[in-house]
């Protein structure tokens, strides 16, 4: 089958995906309810909050409804844009409301100055009803707990299968129109940009424009991208090293040779540290997820050869540093099972072992081990949580016209420019740019946030993207 047929295939059957979406959406009319917010948020915010109720499964009316927590900031704009933006969070596990009590960050701010913005909880999260806890995970003697905390949920009448990637998309349509907008705007980052472009393809209706960052399309394959992401990242990384004499002159035999060495040793040799006041230990696999989670912030950029200079010095006290600043405290609150739900249908069982075994073979033999894990235990955890496995129409890319700008970094461990082509490919009014010298939080950047801000007020525009090209590299590495 020739591109152009290809296309026309994945076209026609998208429309039919938005069309069977809109008419089964039309049976159950979405619902806010106005009340407190859950949370304090900053004093000087006009936040009005509430609860929108929609169906747990669109396709049968009789199973029970969920809540959404909402909260609307309203524009700080006298003359404000009639169109909101609604934002669509990464993750997926994180609780949205909770995350911005403290306030806005310097980009949601500049766009609330001139339309209202949204935020909500995922279904599953946070203070939407029910939130899919499993504090049973907190318990080191249960290791069933995967399954005890699907049994709970089971026997309250909840279908982890109606928490996916496609219901939270059909959740933010259903919030915009129970709050009366007519038509509006969508921002997702990371796990976000999963929800946006289900979005733009199930539910395109009323949608202005969209913007996008750190893209991961429905149509990639992301459990098979992250080691050779990995990878990438770590190699771009050691080439900037290379660029830079001091750090050329600390590490003789290579940064990712380095890293290689460690990661055999603390596989040889496990480090015990104290994480949270919890004796644990680390190994190679562990280093290198930590790494993962290091190379998404472009300020980590010039403290990464620090840090694996030190452990290939084997001064290991910066372990227990790390170890501790990436590990998240125990939370009974945390969502895993949401988490569960969504990426289990969106990427985890949609792998295939063929083409993760591909994968693994464009990465260094010493890192294969951990990913290989890393999936094993991840599959196995889906298949006790009973995750919806996922249909082809699940991986479809979105056929809109919808005006989108999309902006991931150039060195992002987890986006890349052949996700961001896909996509483009059949996006007509699409624009899209990788960001040089930069990893996952793009909105971080000047000339990013400028154009995804000028792009939602005037998206009808082409977007001048020359300001990318005086993106300069990072300086100044921290060595050991």
């Amino acid at each position: 089958m020739n591109r152009l047929v290809r296309w026309f295939v994945i076209a026609v059957a998208s429309w039919l995906l938005a069309f069977v979406a809109s008419a089964v959406s039309v049976q159950a009319v979405p619902v806010f309810e106005p009340g407190d917010c859950p949370v304090r948020f900053a004093s000087h915010a006009d936040v009005r909050c509430g609860m929108v109720v929609v169906p747990q499964d669109r396709a049968h009316s009789d199973e029970p409804d969920v809540r959404l927590a909402v909260a609307v900031f309203a524009a700080t704009s006298p003359n404000p844009s009639p169109d909101p933006l609604i934002f669509l969070d990464g993750g997926p596990g994180g609780r949205t409301l909770d995350s911005y009590t403290g306030g806005l960050g310097d980009f949601m701010r500049r766009v609330n100055r001139q339309r209202d913005l949204i935020l909500f909880d995922y279904r599953g999260m946070g203070y939407s009803e029910p939130a899919l806890t499993c504090p049973e995970s907190l318990d080191p003697a249960n290791t069933d707990w995967v399954t005890t905390c699907h049994d709970r949920f089971a026997a309250q009448g909840v279908d982890v299968t109606d928490f996916t990637t496609r219901d939270n998309a059909a959740d933010a349509a259903d919030i915009v129109r129970a709050l009366g907008y007519e038509t509006y705007n969508i921002w997702g980052g990371s796990y976000g940009s999963s929800v946006a472009m289900t979005l733009l393809r199930d539910h395109p209706e009323n949608i202005r424009a969209a913007i996008v960052t750190a893209l991961q399309p429905p149509q990639g394959d992301l459990s098979s991208a992250i080691p050779v992401y990995f990878q990438r990242t770590l190699d771009a990384i050691a080439a900037l090293c290379d660029e830079d004499a001091a750090c050329r002159a600390a590490f003789p035999e290579g940064l990712v040779d380095s890293v290689a060495v460690v990661v055999e040793r603390l596989n040889a040799e496990p480090l015990p540290v104290v994480v949270h006041g919890v004796d644990v230990v680390v190994t190679g696999y562990e280093l290198i997820a930590g790494l993962s989670q290091l190379m998404k912030d472009d300020q980590n950029i010039p403290i990464i050869p620090g840090f694996i200079g030190a452990l290939y010095a084997e001064q290991y006290e910066v372990v227990e540093v790390y170890a501790t600043r990436l590990t998240p405290l125990p939370d009974p609150l945390n969502p895993i099972g949401a988490y569960f739900s969504m990426r289990c249908t969106d990427s985890i069982l949609a792998v295939t072992p063929e083409d993760f075994s591909a994968a693994l073979q464009e990465i260094r033999p010493v890192f294969r081990a951990a990913f290989q894990r890393r999936l094993d235990n991840e599959i196995t955890q889906c298949t006790a949580w009973g995750a919806r496995v996922p249909t082809l129409e699940d991986r479809l890319p979105a056929v809109s016209d919808v005006p989108t700008l999309i902006v991931s970094g150039a060195l992002d461990p987890f986006s890349s420019q052949e996700w961001l082509d896909s996509t483009l490919a059949t996006l007509p009014n699409g624009h899209g740019l990788m960001l040089p010298y930069h990893l996952h939080y793009v909105t971080q950047n000047p000339c990013a946030a400028r154009l995804l801000t000028g792009f939602i007020e005037d998206p009808t525009t082409a977007p001048d993207m020359s300001c990318a090209e005086r993106v300069r590299p990072p300086d100044g590495f921290q060595l050991p």
